[in-house]
């Protein structure tokens, strides 16, 4: 039987913050979670004017008012009538914590606190590690009998081994205990088996309910449609789209936490917060996604098709990744759950939780403050000095790191709606987009109304800070077309910045699937796109350890694509998928830079070889009889963790295509028509048997030694599938490896056909 089922994850970073709570005291963001949660609870309040006295001793009569509290008896106005102890008497504003925690029939057995041999209590006497030791293994059901004689060594030495001690330094029994001590140590019982491990934990004695396996995905403070008592959360394996009542705004630091949900007592259904888990869970930044994989800065990702994945941004909706990935976006956090057993519950893109735009500021104009002089400026990810700063740039001051982080990204559309009030909005919607705005925000809108064409201006974590006419400021709408769901499109602006789902005016948009456009905006309000041909670049090679293309820096951030072949949709890659020091002038296709000259974003030809989605290609032409026409689709077999079968419709059937090994350009819609058709024929390299190869990294051929493609999978033939590779090494002898190009020319065995 588990003795602490929260463990060190409750006493370190237990994650109620109710608004109510915050003491100007604390400085310790672990501490003030803590405070948070018991003042929540009615277990241990402030001292008054916000204010918890962390430093300050406790007298053994608070103490005993805490004890009672948490052991569920809020109500002990029954025991203040009378006198026990002479030093206590019933006009005593402890009397009635003090009588009941010796007299209540559900608390004197476990003799929680005792007066002296004298038959006095001592209430103003200062409370000690030993007495507090003592008095909170008690509360769990503890007696001498099960600890030993030998008091307080023995009562010590139990509390340490049940964790109650964790995050506390005290060692002398002697020692009185600050309040600040008492809170850590109580809040670590609360999360602590009662004795014998069957009757719950201590918390359940003051909540009313608890909801496990939760996840808070949003406050007010992350969505402004919330009120300040609302909260959204996952539960039960879905999202709950109805908000939850909460006791105030649970803190931000509280969004993403796995756990239990507590619901108070004396509460209609009201949640006073959530209480980690101790469950596993991953983050990870993301740097490209495709239909198979997610590429972070750390490792690749190839989640199962079927995996549920909630993207904040999204709505309060939960899909798979198969229907969902392309809502992911570089530099986004993702963040993955498991269960207690270790299998995957959830991926998550959550909002991101900024201090808000209090300590941000548009630059360069009179009301603008001073960047302090020993800040450190960065923009893009870069080191610049002052002289790189332009007039409408966004400084976020960060004092802590003492850096000033400076953001150029905006987006310019037409001004479509502003609530409650379009000159003071809390939210705002440009180009079919909703932006939260904040106060200081909202001051920008004062000259601004409904239809004009203004330009929203961004801090570094994604914030409004101000808005702009357009004829002032214009924002350069230049992105890449990720996603096409009817006359909706969704942009991944250059910026960093995406627009999802715009309405755009056109007839047909399939051949902007995947390709570098332009966003205006006509004076009906509908999106258009131009497409931009890729023309202009920063000249020289990419060293890419030295971030430096030519003479240019490159941000450590940079997004870069590759166009495998002239006209095909542009794939996300990341720096870790280029296995080579220095790109070529002539392997470089289109750069774009920041207004402080730093290049932001890099598009490439085919260097990587990773743009591709390998397989075995077919041909396919189906008679529509009613339209007497014919359609026509490249029936792509390939293998993603498992073998995959689908349609890419084309306006015509390249040449050859009869189950032949190929790659086609990633990012070919399987929806609407694609155009642009091209695909690459691989190399038969060598026909091997098991011997060659070297595990699943890497075969032996009559060429030298290429590397195998990350998680390949075998075609066999007369089953016309794929299985995995150890499978086939199970059931085949002789295999057939194709590569998209020599094992000199960085390529890979990137399709393996069995017999």
């Amino acid at each position: 039987m588990k003795k602490r089922i929260l463990s060190i994850c409750l006493a370190l970073i237990f994650t109620f913050a109710p608004a109510s709570a915050a003491f100007s005291d604390i400085s310790d963001s672990k501490l003030a979670q803590t405070a948070s949660i018991l003042d929540a609870l009615g277990i241990m309040q402030g001292m008054g004017n916000n204010q918890f006295n962390p430093n300050g001793s406790l007298t053994r009569a608070q103490f005993c008012k805490m004890a009672v509290t948490a052991m569920g008896f809020s109500d002990v106005s029954a025991y203040g009538s009378y006198t026990i102890f002479p030093d206590v008497k019933n006009t005593h504003w402890a009397a009635p914590y003090v009588n009941a925690a010796v007299r209540h029939p559900d608390l004197k057995e476990q003799a929680i606190i005792r007066g002296y041999a004298d038959g006095t209590f001592g209430p103003e006497k200062t409370v000690n590690f030993g007495e507090v030791c003592t008095m909170l293994l008690r509360m769990l059901g503890y007696t001498e009998a099960d600890i030993g004689p030998f008091w307080p060594a023995d009562y010590i030495a139990r509390a340490q081994s049940l964790g109650l001690t964790e995050g506390v330094s005290i060692t002398d029994p002697k020692a009185a205990v600050k309040r600040a001590d008492a809170a850590t140590m109580l809040l670590n019982t609360l999360g602590t088996s009662l004795k014998g491990g069957e009757g719950g934990m201590l918390l359940d004695k003051v909540a009313s309910s608890t909801i496990h396996d939760c996840i808070l995905l949003a406050t007010s403070d992350t969505d402004s449609s919330l009120a300040a008592n609302e909260a959204i959360f996952y539960e039960d394996g879905t999202v709950n789209a109805t908000p939850r009542r909460t006791a105030g705004t649970l803190d931000s630091s509280s969004i993403g936490v796995y756990g239990t949900v507590v619901i108070g007592k004396n509460e209609n259904n009201v949640a006073l917060g959530i209480i980690p888990n101790g469950n596993r869970t991953e983050t990870y930044e993301v740097t490209s996604v495709s239909a198979d994989r997610i590429e972070t800065k750390t490792q690749t990702l190839r989640p199962n098709r079927d995996a549920d994945l909630y993207i904040a941004r999204e709505g309060y909706q939960l899909g798979t990744f198969a229907e969902a990935w392309s809502g992911i976006q570089p530099g986004d956090t993702l963040t993955v759950y498991f269960d207690e057993y270790g299998s995957q519950v959830l991926m998550a893109v959550l909002p991101k939780v900024s201090a808000g735009t209090e300590t941000s500021f548009v630059y360069g104009l009179e009301t603008s403050p001073n960047i302090p002089a020993e800040y450190e400026i960065v923009k893009n990810g870069v080191v610049v000095d002052r002289t790189k700063l332009r007039k409408y740039d966004v400084v976020t001051l960060d004092a802590a790191e003492r850096q000033a982080l400076v953001s150029d990204a905006k987006i310019s559309g037409r001004y479509e709606e502003g609530t409650p009030t379009f000159s003071y909005p809390k939210s705002a919607t440009v180009l079919g987009q909703g932006y939260a705005i904040s106060d200081n925000a909202a001051s920008s809108f004062a000259d601004l109304k409904l239809n004009d064409y203004i330009t929203l201006l961004f801090n570094t974590a994604g914030d409004v800070v101000a808005a702009f006419p357009k004829s002032t400021v214009s924002a350069d709408m230049q992105g890449i077309v990720t996603k096409i769901d009817g006359n909706n499109v969704t942009v991944a602006l250059m910026n960093g910045l995406t627009l999802r789902d715009i309405a755009v005016e056109a007839e047909d948009l399939s051949s902007l699937l995947g390709r570098l456009v332009t966003v205006g905006q006509s004076s009906n309000g509908k999106a258009y796109l131009t497409k931009r041909e890729l023309s202009g670049k920063a000249t020289g090679t990419w060293a890419i350890a030295d971030g430096k293309l030519g003479d240019r820096v490159v941000s450590p951030d940079v997004r870069i694509y590759e166009e495998v072949t002239s006209g095909a949709p542009l794939s996300p890659i990341t720096i870790s998928d280029i296995e080579v020091a220095s790109v070529p002038t002539n392997q470089i296709r289109y750069t774009v830079t920041d207004n402080a000259g730093t290049i932001t974003n890099i598009i490439l030809s085919d260097v990587t070889g990773e743009g591709w989605l390998y397989g075995i290609g077919f041909g396919q032409s189906v008679e529509d009889e009613i339209n007497q026409t014919t359609k026509y689709f490249i029936q792509m077999r390939y293998w993603d963790g498992s073998s995959q079968l689908e349609p890419f419709p084309v306006a015509r059937i390249p040449d050859r295509l009869n189950g032949t090994p190929v790659g086609i350009p990633k990012g070919y819609s399987k929806e609407t028509v694609n155009t642009s058709v091209a695909t690459l024929k691989l190399t038969l390299v060598d026909t091997v048997d098991l011997a060659a190869f070297d595990g699943s990294t890497g075969v032996r051929t009559q060429d030298g030694y290429y590397e195998l493609t990350d998680d390949i999978g075998v075609y066999v033939t007369e089953r016309r599938e794929f299985i995995s590779l150890q499978n086939a090494k199970s059931n085949y002898s002789s295999f057939r490896l194709y590569a998209n190009r020599s094992a000199e020319d960085g390529g890979k065995i990137r399709v393996i056909v069995a017999s």
